[in-house]
Order: C-alpha cells, then structure tokens, then sequence
C-alpha cells in the first residue's frame, strides 16, 4: 500500500491526493446513500494533462479508475465497488469556462463546471444553455455528458447527447484525443464523441466539451393545469404541440401522490388551487419573438393570449378543470423548485415513513402507451405486495417518468423479498410496451444486469467488443454498465 502511496505522489499533481479513508466518505458514497465503496486515493486534476498523467500511470499499474462529477448520480455510476482497488479523479478542479462564441452560439468548458455557473454565464451574454436538472446547482457538464442527463427542456432541445458539438476525452492509456469542434456539420468519418456520451466513464474521461447555445428567449410563461387523467394531460400535450410546438418548452407530469409527497415535506407548501390537484400538469412556453412579448390590448402578452386560447379550447373539451397562469417570476420560480425538489422531498418521505427500500425506475416509454403502462403496471404491483405506495411523475413531453414503489415500512409486508421480482415485471410490461428502463439516469451499477437481459444480444456484444478495444486493460470504471 505504502509503494503505491508513494508512487501517486509521486505524479506530483497540483492538488495533494487525498489517502485519509475518512476524507474519502464524500467521494465514496453514493447520493442515494445505496452504494459505497473502497478507494486507494482521491485525485483531484487540474487539467488534461494530469489527467493523462493519472489514466497511463493507473493503466501501467493495472489499478482501476472511478471518475466523479459533482456525485449527483442515481445509479451509483460514479461510486467505486467494495473492496476496489481504484483511485477516484474528481473533476472539481477543473472548473474554467473556456470560450463563449456568441457568433457561433456555442460554450466550450472544462468538464468540472456547475451546471449552474454555466446558466449564469451564458445568461450575461443574452444567451441561453437549456440543460436543466434538478441538481443544477451541484451537478457538472461532464457527468450530464457521462450519463446523457435529460431534464426538464428534453422536449424542446434534446437530451445532452443532442446539445453537444465536441469533446476532448483522455484515453484509458493516457492518450488526449481532441474532438472538440463548434461545427454544426461534419462529416469526416464516425461521430466518435457519441461513444464517450452515456459512457459514463468506462471508456474514458471526458475533459472538456463545447456545447450548443440558443437565444435567450424574451419571455417564459409558465402555467399549472390540472386534469383529471392521464389520457387527458396527453391530450392536453398534443393540443399543444399542434398550435404551440415550436413555444412548447417543458411538460411536466405532476399527479395527486406527487403533491402528497411534496406537501409532507415542504413547509407552508403554496398547493395550486389550494388542494391536491388530482393529475397536475406544469408547462412552460418560450419564445424568442419580440412580438410574442409584446402587450395586447387587454393588458397581457401576446404569448398569453396564445395560451388562454389553447386552455379555453382545452377546457370546452373537457380536458382540465382548471389552470393557474403564473403572474411575475417568483410564481414561476416556486412552482418550478417544487418539481426539482422531488428527489429531495422523496428522500425525506423514505426517511419519514421509516421505509428502508424504494424502488426507484426511471423509464421511458411512446406517449401512446402511458397510460397503458400505469395501469399495467398498478394491476402487477397490487398482486404482488399490500399496502405500497407508487410515487410518480416525469416529463410526460418526451414520455420519461419518474416510477417509484414505496413499501409500507413495517418490515412484515414482503417488500424486500419481492423487490426483484417487481422490478423484472415492470421492466417486462415496458419492454412489452417498447419502452426502456433508462432514460436520463444512466446504467451503473443499479442496472447493469437489465442491460444485459433486455439489450438486443448484437448490440451488448458490440458494446462489450468496443470496451475491450478501448480499455483493454478494464481499468476505466469497472462493474458499471457491463457485466
């Protein structure tokens, strides 16, 4: 142990490595508190060529690489295994904002930077990056990268994977490989970068990245409706699309349990419309039309006028009961951290009801089969277990929901026993449904045996023939994605 203390100071990196287990605790756990793990060292390079320096010297040596974001991870992806022999690099010293080409509209940036200083950035120069996750504010660029983070504005500009124009990635042998690029068009040969993206660092690291910026729109309005089912708020979702596609910005799936949840854990909660809403539905508009901000004769917006337009059709077709039109930015801001704290105030309520297992599912699946899927879904579970409770909401704009089955609490109800089963039910209906078992949160080490089941068997081999091409050695984050 000692030999190999001596041998990574020895890199001589700027920052110390980090050998005292209890300063690893931070790094070695998981934020669901589901995973945790062993580390050797904890790195922390300031750039590229440390990082370089880092991957030959670990590959040399055969020790295995866990590279680390802001550890915001939900499928302990970026958590080392138990009694590994790894070193952790975290990315959080390299945190510079390159260059912003506001000509080209593009932001090139080291991988460390928070996802929120990003937004702060972009927003000085008029300009607008639409990546936004709950975990803005701790979350960096290159873990959004590493998992192909989703969010909030999926419907509109795509997952990470659409916003990204280049990459400069570390090879497992220490080799730099620039692919950065602000071109929109090029065609020279295979799009490497989109092997690294989901990755989530078994082929490498990724070091910097230029990503896509957009106008910033000249005004959001923001809007909670209720209805009363699901097939109503899709409904209400492709009335949308048709007079209000290209405005449509977010869609967001906000059902009764939900605000449940969240009015147990929120102090002096705002609920819309003073009650639980029995299927809610938070959407926002966009627009980048000076016009569209302009006011009408009536006192309001035109982009408002668009809206009351398409919710007073909505509500002649009987597809809500009501709707609240946010009236200046703190509405908007208090109905949106609502819906970002939903992982938080789901914590909150394990912890309260004294449940020691949640089945979390982050699933995707057609629009069309939402519905289909919630009620096949409740008919299973029902059969299975007594007295659970299935907490879920999502971005029902791109058709990803957020599907998570509490127990009862009270340690007699079978939960623990039937959890496997559970989960490989549910992930039979959405495969049935042709839907997938990831959508936003990546693979890990969560799902990792999933993958292997339901992946086509040409396309798993494919994958695995790639790593070993890559990473002949395995040293890049091990036990995550494959087995």
């Amino acid at each position: 142990m000692n030999d190999y203390k001596n041998k990574i100071t020895s890199l001589n990196l700027k920052s110390k490595p980090i050998f005292d287990i209890n300063e690893h605790l931070k790094y070695t756990e998981d934020w669901r508190g589901q995973y945790n793990g062993d580390a050797l060292a904890v790195l922390k390079p300031h750039n590229k060529h440390e990082v370089s320096k880092i991957l030959k010297f670990a590959n040399d040596n055969m020790i295995s690489i866990v590279p680390q974001g802001g550890n915001t991870g939900l499928c302990g992806g970026a958590t080392p295994l138990k009694n590994s022999y790894s070193i952790i690099i975290s990315t959080e010293k390299m945190n510079k904002i390159i260059y912003i080409d506001e000509e080209s509209m593009t932001i090139t940036s080291e991988t460390g930077v928070i996802l929120s200083n990003i937004h702060e950035e972009v927003e000085k120069k008029g300009l607008f990056f639409p990546l936004s996750l709950g975990a803005k504010g701790s979350c960096t660029i290159g873990g959004n990268l590493s998992t192909n983070a989703g969010g909030i504005n999926v419907l509109k500009y795509g997952n990470t994977r659409d916003l990204c124009l280049g990459l400069e990635i570390v090879l497992p042998n220490g080799e730099i490989m620039d692919l950065l690029k602000i071109l929109k068009k090029d065609n020279t040969g295979y799009d490497l970068k989109n092997i690294f993206i989901g990755a989530e660092g078994t082929l490498g690291i990724i070091t910097a990245a230029t990503m896509k910026l957009f106008p910033k729109p000249k005004l959001n309005v923001t809007c909670f409706v209720e209805t009363m089912t699901i097939r109503n708020a899709i409904k209400l979702l492709n009335l949308f699309q048709e007079d209000l596609k290209s405005e449509l910005e977010a869609f967001e799936l906000m059902p009764n349990i939900f605000w449940e949840v969240a009015a147990n854990n929120t102090e002096n909660l705002s609920l819309p419309f003073g009650k639980i809403p029995q299927m809610g539905v938070l959407l926002e508009l966009a627009s980048t039309s000076t016009n569209d901000a302009l006011l009408n004769n009536a006192g309001t917006t035109f982009l408002n006028e668009k809206l009351e337009h398409i919710l007073s059709k909505a509500l002649d077709e009987g597809l809500i009961e009501d709707a609240i039109i946010c009236k200046n930015e703190f509405e908007r801001n208090q109905l949106w951290e609502i819906r970002e704290n939903a992982a938080e105030n789901e914590k909150k309520e394990l912890k309260k009801s004294n449940v020691k297992k949640c089945l979390k599912h982050d699933i995707s699946l057609p629009i069309s089969n939402i519905e289909k899927f919630h009620k096949e879904a409740q008919n299973m579970i029902s059969l299975k277990l007594k007295n659970t409770k299935t907490i879920f909401f999502g971005h029902l704009g791109d058709g990803n929901l957020h599907y998570n089955i509490f127990g009862n609490g009270k340690g007699d109800d079978g939960f623990e026993n039937q959890s496997q089963i559970i989960t490989e039910n549910l992930y039979q209906i959405i495969y049935k449904l042709h839907g997938s078992f990831s959508a936003e949160h990546g693979i890990g080490q969560l799902k990792k045996n999933n993958l292997k089941y339901f992946k086509d068997p040409v396309a798993y081999n494919m994958m695995k023939n790639l790593k070993q091409m890559i990473d002949p050695n395995s040293t890049m984050n091990p036990g995550k994605i494959l087995l």
